[in-house]
């Protein structure tokens, strides 16, 4: 079973603070995973109440701004945010069983209206192994957000 975890932290304009950038970097990067089943298991998490999805999939699929080929190729899609722009897709790693790999992104994003809000994305790949662990793939692709 290939299992792709995102856990996304989301902090308006008004979330930029120091006491605030305190509690974002107490949270958790990887949550326990539910019962699933699939050969290819998406689990979203952004941290707050009810925002949890789990959806099975098969490859090759893009989720989480990442996109997974057949024999483990993982590569960076696009993400349409406001900040960074221009990540143009880019081969990351090869995922082989047995590994886990661990992806970090932030962006800065403006949506229909006036108001920007910030995400930090932090994706755990695990092919045929637990969430819990060391990395034997680490990509940071973390920028400043704030000009």
């Amino acid at each position: 079973m290939l299992v792709v975890q995102r856990v996304v932290t989301r902090w308006s304009k008004a979330g930029r603070g120091a006491a605030a950038a305190t509690l974002r970097g107490s949270l958790p990067d990887r949550v326990p995973l539910p019962a699933c089943t699939g050969e290819v298991v998406f689990h979203d998490v952004l941290l707050s109440p009810r925002a949890e999805t789990l959806r099975e999939l098969a490859l090759p699929a893009t989720m989480a701004g990442l996109r997974v080929e057949p024999g483990g190729r993982v590569s960076r899609a696009a993400v349409f945010a406001a900040y960074p722009r221009g990540r143009r897709p880019v081969e990351l790693f090869t995922l082989a069983p047995g590994q886990r790999a661990r992806y970090r992104a932030n962006f800065r994003f403006s949506g229909h209206s006036l108001e920007w809000y910030y995400e930090q994305w932090t994706v755990t790949l695990a092919h045929g192994v637990g969430l819990e662990g060391g990395f034997d793939h680490e990509v940071d692709d973390r920028v400043s957000l704030y000009p």
